[in-house]
């Protein structure tokens, strides 16, 4: 049987045919549109990337929402959505599916969403005969995309973005799925160690799991000009303003800070686009008040990437206080940013984080939060920004991110054309149902 094969440039051979680029259909729940802009940008930056080494189209399905009153009027908003756009150069599908509040629905969602892109997936194919599946996140993206593969006679790859402890014992049915689809598929790729840790409690380890990061943009996120200027105060915290970011612990912290004479201002960038977000953020601002911070701390909601890059560049330091983090991308743009990091062991930050680059403390700790802060404030010599960027980009870059990932796209059509995986497409399996 003839195999593929990639090129330098990134070509694919198959057969006898000529060179041609390897197309792959992308299934990820979490991908930036035209309400949740923000959503999902680590995935779109990646397919984004491989573009250099393939030729990817999006199936990102949005909750189907009819007009509804009142209350629920919020959840109206996904209506404005487009079906079809162009986002950054890449053809993304937005699809249609029935999604309850919350996790309502959680245990069928993988059944709703293959019912929902089952139509746009079989009008896609016909002009667009992807090699490979990739879906970003075990459930249901995974699950539905090793359907997929059976169906299109392709194999698939799922990368796993969260730990799977926060949600498996209470979802036992969804996670006897997840650990079928991550062993079914060609490759399951953790954004972590701590990650793959957690998928392997259910699974077993297994030959197919492997580890392979989140990719920084280096040319967005850039240690500015020589000169550049740096708040010498200035704490940042990034991320979606929910509990699990432990943002109340920061903000003792900087109570404690501001009792021990240090002068430390702390800007809070992100976005409360959620209705439980909303909730936590009005409890952050009520703390603040409580703490007596009101002149120490500013809320500046959502920002653009090129407006969180100048502020990283302008900070200090970004502290990422998690209670719980399967990666932890915003510490590797502060890094790339020639910004140095406070982050607490919760998972991710420590293959991200040492000595030379920042500062980790245990979770839930103020006070040994506050120290971490101090001691990089008080020491800003011992992280130079040029060596913060190259530990960065040597680990985390795009271009090291996205060689690894095509290795495997590579390996996995391979692997399934030599082992006499691939069947005749009429054999192919149904779709979760």
């Amino acid at each position: 049987m003839a195999t593929a094969r990639l090129d330098r440039r990134g070509l694919y051979r198959k057969g006898a045919q000529s060179l041609k680029p390897m197309k792959v259909l992308v299934l990820s729940r979490s991908y930036p549109n035209s309400v949740t802009e923000l959503l999902g940008l680590w995935a779109e930056q990646l397919v984004r990337d491989s573009t250099r080494f393939c030729e990817p189209k999006v199936v990102s399905p949005v909750p189907y929402c009819p007009p509804l009153p009142g209350p629920l009027r919020a959840y109206t908003r996904f209506r404005r959505i487009e079906s079809r756009c162009r986002h950054n150069g890449i053809e993304v599908f937005h699809p249609r599916f029935l999604a309850g509040p919350g996790y309502s629905l959680y245990n069928f969602e993988a059944a709703l969403y293959a019912a929902g892109i089952r139509k746009c997936v079989a009008d896609l194919r016909r002009n667009f005969d992807f090699d490979l599946i990739h879906a970003h996140f075990t459930y249901p993206d995974g699950v539905v995309a090793i359907e997929l593969g059976r169906l299109y006679n392709v194999p698939v790859i799922v990368t796993e973005h969260i730990p799977w402890d926060v949600w498996a014992a209470k979802y036992p049915k969804v996670r006897e799925r997840a650990a079928q689809a991550a062993l079914r598929c060609a490759y399951h790729v953790s954004v972590s160690e701590s990650v793959r840790r957690t998928v392997e409690e259910s699974t077993g380890q297994k030959d197919n799991f492997v580890v392979v990061p989140n990719g920084v943009d280096g040319s967005l996120f850039t240690a500015g000009e020589n000169g550049q200027k740096r708040s010498r105060n200035q704490i940042l915290f990034a991320g979606a303003v929910r509990p699990i970011k432990g943002v109340d612990v920061l903000l003792r912290a900087v109570r404690l800070l501001v009792n021990q004479g240090v002068d430390a201002n702390l800007l809070v960038v992100g976005e409360a686009y959620y209705g439980s977000y909303r909730k936590e953020e009005t409890r952050l601002r009520q703390l603040a008040l409580e703490l007596d911070l009101e002149t120490k701390v500013r809320f500046a909601g959502k920002k653009s990437p090129a407006d969180l890059a100048a502020d990283m560049r302008e900070s200090a330091v970004l502290v990422l206080p998690s209670r719980a983090e399967s990666f932890g991308m915003v510490l590797v743009e502060a890094l790339a940013s020639g910004t140095p990091v406070v982050a607490t062991r919760c998972g991710g930050p420590e293959d991200i984080v040492n000595d030379q680059v920042g500062v980790l403390v245990p979770k839930e700790d103020p006070e040994a939060l506050a120290k971490g802060i101090r001691h990089v404030l008080e020491h800003t010599e011992e992280y130079p920004p040029a060596k913060l960027r190259a530990h960065a980009l040597e680990k985390f870059g795009l271009e090291p991110v996205g060689n690894r990932m095509a290795r495997l796209y590579e390996q996995s059509v391979e692997n399934f054309q030599s082992s006499g995986a691939a069947i005749s497409r009429a054999q192919g399996g149904s779709l979760a149902n």
